[in-house]
Formats: C-alpha cells, structure tokens, sequence
C-alpha cells in the first residue's frame, strides 16, 4: 500500500490505519477523531493567516493611498494659500492707503508720513522675510554616496540613511512626507509657505511671525477709533464715510484681530521652542522622554539646550538680542553650520 520509493514516515495516517484494521481483506480503515480534527486544524490556520495577509495588504494599499492623496492635496493647497496671504495683505494695505490715511488729517502731514514709514516698514520687512520662508530650501541633506566615500576615507563612522529618500539623514533630521525628502533640523511642513520649516529658513519664518504680529498690531491701533466710530457708536462720527469705506475698515480691522490673536499664540509657542533649542518634533519626542524619566526617578534634559543666549544664537546667529540687529534679516549673518551637526551637552561633556 505504500508507493515504491516513498518512505513509512510520508503516511502517518494511513499505516497506522492498515495496521488497525489486522490486515483483513477489503475492510474500511477507522481513524479517530484526532486525525480528522488535524487537517481541519491546519486549513484553518492557513485561512487564518492568507485573510490576515490580505488584510495587511490592504491596510498598506490604502495607506499608500492617503498618503498619496493627502501629498497632492497639500501641493494644491499651499499655493492657493500664499495667494490667500498675499491677498489679504494686499487688501488691508489698500485700505490703509485710500480709505484710512485720508481720514489722518488730525495728526498733520508730518504725523501721516511718520505713521505710514512705521507701517511701510513693517509690512516690508514682513514679505521679504515671507518670500524668503517660501522661496529658501529649509536644508536638504547631501546624497549618500557622498558622505560614505568621504566617511571611508577619513575613517568616520558611518552616517545614518533615510529608507525613503535614500539620503544621508544627520541628527535633528526628519523625512517630510509631503516634500517626498530629508529636511535637516526639520519643525513642521507649513502650508502657508508651501514648504517647509527647517534649518535653511526657520530664523525667516520667525521674523515673519513677528513682523506680520506687528503689521497687524499697527492696524488695529491706527483703525481703532474709525471702527469704534463705525460698530461701537462710541460718541458722535466725527465725519461721514462712504459705506465702501466703511466695509473695507470694519473688515481690515477684524482680520488684523484675528491674525494677531492667532500669531500670538503660535508665535508665543515658537520661543518658547528657540529659548529651547527644539523643533516642534523634537518637543513632542521631548515631551514622551520626560515622562518616561519620571517614572524611572530620573531627571530628563534636552542635549540641545545650551542656555538661552547660545540657543537663541543657533536660530538668528551670532547676533546679540539687545541689539536688535537680528531683526534685519537682510543685513545680519545668518546662523552658522552646515545643518549637519549641532552642538550639545553630550559633546561637550565628552
């Protein structure tokens, strides 16, 4: 009954069977019900893993999908918001200069040219630092073949390598799946500047905060007393405006309001993030290694943080602040290094 040239052991179940059944002619092998309750077993377990590979499969596929979707969504949607920037800047500047300047005539000629140098200032200072946030590359790390051949000659140790983008991926360096690349000293992708914010242009990106704070603080001092005469019917109009002037103050002054309370906000978090030499990402790692410090009993520091003058120097370079020389982005040096490496206590330590 065993086929000529296959051993006993390829049967397990059928020998076992004749052997039962005393060698009788024609008689009908009995099995138990273990050896039918085994293939059953094995099929199931076989179903069981193909239906988890599929689902596996399909997780990923549609992973891949949203991830592509959401890529291309964040590629339209960025330009459609840097002309929503523009646009509103646009706007609250023609209001200021056809509707609001003329209506200046209390505080002299003298007085309207002094106000408008401030604003005109502001509001410069805000698109040059704007353009430079979208326009700078945010810092893209060299290619791997580089860095090793170099690495191999100097005897260096070798450098990390990013799985997707292939390339050398330093310390402080993170994959932006939106960009498909390597940003080194990476804090977010930021859909207002279609780019994002890292090494290159993070000092840009702060003053653009600031400068675009203080354009919008400007506005809302300079209109207070048309739109307190306008909503707040706060004593009597002093003069009588057309309602086209009257729509473009009351607007201009709510989105400089709303702007302002929104940049604070954000800008307050941003130093508190350079006082501290962290990047958005890094403050959540931080965040997550700090209270896994506490439960251990120890006492958690980020490696980074040198102090906040050295710190604030890593962002704005080697620019005192009370000089103020750092405002003018176009004029002061830039931070120093190559995004690559970055001093720390660990370094310094050694």
């Amino acid at each position: 009954l065993i086929a000529v040239g296959a051993s006993a052991d390829s049967y397990p179940v059928a020998v076992p069977c004749i052997m039962a059944g005393g060698g009788g002619g024609g008689g009908k092998a009995k099995t138990s019900p273990r050896e039918h309750a085994a293939p059953r077993g094995n099929v199931m377990v076989v179903a069981l893993r193909r239906a988890m590979r599929d689902m596996v499969r399909l997780v990923d596929f549609w992973i891949d999908f949203g991830g592509r979707f959401f890529h291309i969504i964040m590629k339209i949607l960025g330009p459609c918001l840097i002309c929503l920037a523009l646009s509103l800047i646009g706007f609250v500047t023609y209001t200021y200069f056809v509707y609001a300047l003329p209506n200046m005539k209390a505080i002299g000629l003298h007085g309207q040219c002094v106000v408008t140098s401030i604003g005109f200032f502001l509001v410069t200072n805000a698109l040059y630092n704007y353009g430079k946030s979208i326009c700078s590359d945010a810092g893209t790390p060299p290619e791997w073949k580089e860095v090793i051949d170099l690495a191999v000659e100097s005897d260096a140790p070798k450098p990390r390598q990013c799985t997707k983008c292939t390339r050398v991926k330093p310390p402080r360096t993170h994959h932006c799946s939106v960009c498909r690349r390597c940003v080194m000293k990476m804090d977010h992708h930021c859909p207002w500047i279609n780019n994002c914010v890292g090494f290159g242009n993070y000092r840009h990106f702060c003053l653009f905060m600031l400068f675009l704070a203080a354009s919008c603080f400007f506005i809302v001092v300079v209109f207070f007393l048309n739109f307190s005469d306008l909503v707040m019917h706060v004593g009597r109009r002093r003069f009588q405006m057309p309602r086209p002037a009257r729509s473009c103050i009351m607007t201009s002054f709510m989105i400089c309001c709303s702007i302002l309370v929104a940049l604070c906000i954000l800008g307050g978090f941003h130093v508190y993030l350079v006082l501290t030499n962290q990047t958005t990402i890094e403050f959540q790692t931080n965040m997550m290694r700090r209270k896994e410090a506490r439960k251990n009993g120890e006492y958690f520091r980020n490696p980074y943080d040198l102090g906040r003058s050295r710190n604030f120097q890593q962002v704005f370079g080697p620019n005192p602040f009370c000089r103020f020389w750092w405002l003018l982005a176009a004029f002061a040096p830039g931070p120093t290094g190559d995004g690559m490496d970055f001093p720390s206590m660990r370094v310094r330590a050694v």
